[in-house]
């Protein structure tokens, strides 16, 4: 079926000239011209992946969850129309949506995991929304859905920036805006790029309210928005994001007590504590909660879950669904080869298709950059940046639980793919990050006098 139409592309010139505007009156915010020529070409780039996405599903796939997403907009739209009473469906519980879609007649057992699913049901009503506004246009939507993705990013980068005291500016807008995977897979009609851009904006506001010490009324509420959006989607996102928050604040605390004793001691009764909480806690919900996102891809593709494992054995990454033993000791095993893989797979050998090729050659670059980083701090210098920084370890603990959570529920690597590009940013940023120190270091250390 074609989703892109003659009109999608005759209203893709003044739709992209009005995302510009907008885009322009972003840039009106920044005295730098450097900045604003970063702004742009990260703009540009998401409109472009946007558009480049789109078509990639329409012509080479031929199917995808942005069609199913746009095909359950479009009943919510044509009931609405229909009877603008059926606007209430909007704000009706997930389980109602689900039954009044399959008694309608346009009821399709094949899509009715979607309005039963809070996630999924989410997106369909954003896209409806944004319909209003796009005539209905698939790949104009999609323009809507990459320009938040872009503005999230775009503030994230901003704080990344700002920590990072705009030093190595340019290879940090390498790594964070202008990498493939990222406005690539985080621009189209999906789940990921409203998580990317909700992620990116709520880390931004964390940084206001904490470091920055700017609380306002609009702000709080529009974190609050983003994060209960966010949780409906990927609630696995928020709770990595409060997870690592928490941790850091405690690494904070504790490093702010002058005594050394009290310290130590302080931070071997959390340690303790912590292990022992996560060792009485399930995570079986959080495990679950990607397993079944998946398999509604799967099932939209009109496949299952062992047909995809076993006829697309090159397409693999990650570990079996069946191996997952939803407690801490089996996590804790498995952890570094999971988080390996999620990190650093697809090699270039398995890639068997152009798209995962793309994707393996960035793969291949992250871990020669990560292990330059090593042998240049001799590890220790990495790790003790980390643990030394709050903001490196924030981004560590993130990465590091994304990673984990991805690899254990991802069973081949176009899944990973797009499921990771919601961390790449601080894992990327930690890498700038620790390089900027390791670079002012010797630096500082050449100038001393002999």
């Amino acid at each position: 079926m074609t989703y892109i139409a003659i009109t999608d592309y005759l209203l893709l010139i003044p739709y992209l000239a009005f995302f510009y505007f907008l885009a322009f009156r972003m840039s009106k915010k920044y005295a730098d011209a450097a900045l604003r020529k970063y702004l742009f070409s990260a703009f540009w780039l998401r409109m472009f992946g946007c558009i480049l996405f789109s078509m990639v599903i329409q012509y080479y796939y031929g199917y995808g969850d942005p069609f199913t997403f746009y095909k359950g907009s479009n009943f919510f739209t044509d009931m609405i129309k229909e009877n603008p009473s059926n606007i209430r469906y909007l704000f009706a519980p997930n389980k109602e949506i689900a039954e009044w879609y399959s008694a309608s007649p346009a009821g399709d057992t094949m899509f009715s995991g979607y309005f039963g699913n809070p996630s999924g049901n989410l997106v369909m009503k954003v896209s409806a929304v944004l319909s209003y506004l796009a005539f209905n246009r698939f790949l104009i939507i999609s323009l809507f859905f990459g320009f938040i993705s872009f503005v999230g990013q775009w503030k994230l980068f901003m704080v990344f920036d700002d920590i990072n005291k705009k030093q190595r500016r340019k290879l940090l807008a390498y790594a964070t805006l202008y990498t493939p995977s990222i406005w690539f897979w985080g621009s189209g009609l999906l789940k990921d790029s409203l998580c990317l851009g909700g992620l990116g904006l709520m880390v931004h506001l964390l940084y206001v309210f904490i470091v920055k010490k700017k609380v306002s009324a609009v702000n709080v509420g529009l974190f609050l928005m983003l994060f209960y959006a966010v949780a409906i989607i990927k609630s696995y996102i928020t709770n990595i994001l409060l997870i690592s928050l928490g941790a850091t604040l405690v690494v904070v605390f504790i490093k702010s007590i002058p005594n050394l004793i009290t310290r130590v001691g302080l931070a071997i009764f959390v340690l303790l504590a912590g292990i022992i909480t996560l060792s009485q806690i399930d995570f079986s919900d959080q495990i679950s909660e990607v397993i079944e996102d998946a398999v509604l891809q799967i099932s939209s593709f009109q496949q299952n879950y062992q047909s995809a494992s076993e006829g697309a054995e090159d397409s693999k990454g990650g570990f079996s669904i069946k191996e997952i033993d939803p407690n801490l000791q089996s996590i804790l095993l498995r952890s570094p080869g999971v988080i390996f893989s999620c990190l650093y797979r697809p090699y270039l050998w398995e890639s068997r298709k152009i798209m995962i090729l793309f994707t393996s050659i960035e793969s291949m670059i992250l871990l020669y950059c990560t292990l330059f980083l090593l042998v240049k701090t001799k590890v220790k210098g990495f790790f003790t940046a980390i643990f030394s920084d709050k903001y490196l370890f924030f981004c560590f603990v993130l990465s590091i639980l994304f990673s984990l959570i991805i690899g254990l529920t991802t069973f081949n690597f176009g899944t990973m793919i797009r499921y990771k590009i919601i961390f790449l940013p601080f894992f990327y940023f930690l890498l700038v990050r620790i390089y900027s120190l390791y670079v002012t270091k010797n630096q500082s250390s050449s100038t001393q006098p002999l």
